[in-house]
């Protein structure tokens, strides 16, 4: 989730939760359908992550380039760009290769903690300031992931390889979002939103080229639906931030892993201890306050 301009913040409460509500209906659909491919059809998640790119690229190109906001070169061109084309890639394959063994829920909810590292990288980085309300986040969400994940002092030999996939996809996530502040200076969101479409595309394509003749026309339909909804989600989530405060648009966005776990876990029984779900509510709470911490004074 990247962070809006606040000085050009159009409020309109109304429009904003219209969008985010959309955001929210698809970044929720698409999760879930991951989830039903990975494990009732046996896609590999490089197939979702090609149809998820390819997509991604060509609404990009239908709906920006006729405006003239979109520059596909400078995906190639800028070593900004590709950085953040190469991380936004390597932390959207490792949620996509999560969500199957994971289920849903933890899967999103570990990955949710993008908010927590991108704050700690922003304070050495781009010398934003953490003050008491960010730090305050940061100690609950490292607290709610420990109970969620199992992880504790002495216990990282048990720590699941897939548990440690998905931080590592939080923690290239986090450095996506620093790269993008940078880039908003210079690019446009239409651009910015291609370059992670291109490499994603360069990195699961030749990984998902052999499995392309299995695939059944169901196949196709669901992975095409996965796709359009992380799309439209991502499109629905910027539209939403531009008539949004921050507090008000983070809300709605830590609302997304809460929808996905709760829809885990009624449609494919995803399990989660007591120690878990109260990870997990720690994971929001602690996130939720680390994001707007740092605008609740000016919005």
């Amino acid at each position: 989730m990247s962070t809006p301009d606040t000085t050009q913040l159009l409020l309109d409460p109304r429009r904003g939760a219209r969008a985010m509500l959309l955001s929210l209906t698809c970044f929720s659909g698409n999760a879930l359908l991951l989830k039903d491919l990975a494990s009732h059809r046996n896609i590999d998640p490089w197939m979702s992550l090609t149809f998820r790119a390819a997509v991604g690229l060509l609404l990009t190109i239908v709906l920006f380039a006729p405006a003239g906001t979109l520059r596909l070169r400078r995906s190639f061109q800028s070593w900004l760009l590709a950085s953040r084309g190469v991380l936004g890639a390597l932390g959207t394959a490792a949620y996509y290769t999560t969500i199957g063994p994971l289920g849903a829920g933890k899967a999103t909810l570990i990955g949710n903690t993008w908010a927590i590292f991108a704050a700690i990288m922003a304070a050495f980085v781009l010398h934003e300031r953490l003050g008491l309300v960010k730090l305050a986040g940061i100690l609950l969400a490292l607290t709610g992931l420990s109970l969620l994940t199992g992880l504790a002092p002495g216990t990282m030999a048990q720590f699941g390889h897939h548990e440690m996939i998905a931080l590592i996809g939080a923690v290239m996530a986090a450095a996506v979002v620093v790269v993008i502040r940078q880039l908003t200076r210079t690019e446009t969101s239409a651009t910015i939103f291609s370059s992670q479409c291109i490499y994603a595309l360069l990195l699961s394509l030749p990984l998902a080229a052999g499995g392309f003749t299995t695939l059944n026309l169901m196949d196709v339909t669901l992975l095409t639906a996965a796709a359009l909804c992380a799309s439209v989600g991502q499109l629905a989530m910027t539209e939403g931030f531009r008539f949004l405060s921050v507090a008000a648009g983070g809300a709605f966005q830590m609302t997304v892993p809460l929808v996905i776990s709760l829809s885990s876990i009624a449609l494919f029984a995803e399990p989660f201890s007591v120690a878990q779900a109260l990870g997990g509510v720690l994971v929001l709470w602690g996130s939720y306050h680390t994001v707007v911490g740092g605008f609740s004074k000016k919005v």
